[in-house]
């Protein structure tokens, strides 16, 4: 009895496990349409949106278990993220 439940947990496990591999995995195609997107862009675009990656790393590298974004964090990316919108068509 006991190994038949344990079983059934285990294959319920490996099924949810292969559901989240799948559902992460990123679309090749996507990555090749963003690389090749980025190609047209301007370098002052792609700056801005760098900068605020790097914003993001920042606020996740500190060491908290959940990190929070302090009023200059949220300050920084409304900045950036408007300097981006300004420098798209």
């Amino acid at each position: 009895m006991l190994s038949s439940i344990w079983n059934a947990c285990k294959n319920l496990l490996n099924r949810v496990k292969e559901s989240l591999k799948t559902w992460t995995k990123p679309a090749t195609a996507a990555l090749a349409v963003g690389a090749i997107q980025d190609l047209t862009r301007a370098k002052s675009d792609l700056v801005v949106e760098n900068a605020i990656l790097r914003q993001q790393l920042i606020v996740l590298k500190r060491s908290v278990k959940r990190p929070k974004f302090t009023t200059g964090d949220r300050t920084r990316l409304t900045l950036l993220a408007h300097l981006l919108k300004e420098l798209r068509p």
